[in-house]
């Protein structure tokens, strides 16, 4: 069960940032706390931010933390004022953001493919 309190620790989220894809591409990403128990966030094609191609939700609701992106949902089992984790409930893979340092956050996904165990972890840079 997390409180208010636990999730207002994800605000290290917060910001603009820009990461490279697993294919190379650049992409940037905005997270914003429209509402104390919501995150939301946006992914857009350039440093422009204008016309996001997609985003998910981070929400509070009964004590659990749900974050949903398109049709994919994943549950928090543990979040601190640096990092946060979450499992699949409806998804491919579990993944965990870690705040490295005021400018630098860490996301690393997890998953299972052909039986082995797969991982792929990149890095966001702040810009604001």
């Amino acid at each position: 069960m997390f409180s208010l309190d636990d999730f207002a620790q994800l605000q290290f989220l917060e910001g603009r940032w820009k990461g490279v894809a697993p294919d190379g591409k650049e992409f940037f990403e905005e997270y914003t706390r429209p509402d104390p128990a919501v995150f939301q966030s946006h992914r857009f094609p350039d440093s422009a931010f204008t016309g996001h191609t997609d985003g998910a939700t981070i929400s509070l609701k009964d004590g659990e933390v749900i974050s949903q992106w398109g049709e994919f949902t994943w549950k928090a089992s543990s979040i601190g004022a640096d990092s946060a984790a979450f499992e699949p409930v409806n998804a491919p893979s579990q993944f965990i953001w870690r705040r490295l340092d005021d400018a630098t956050l860490e996301a690393r996904q997890r998953w299972t493919a052909d039986g082995k165990e797969q991982e792929f972890t990149l890095q966001l840079t702040k810009l604001n």
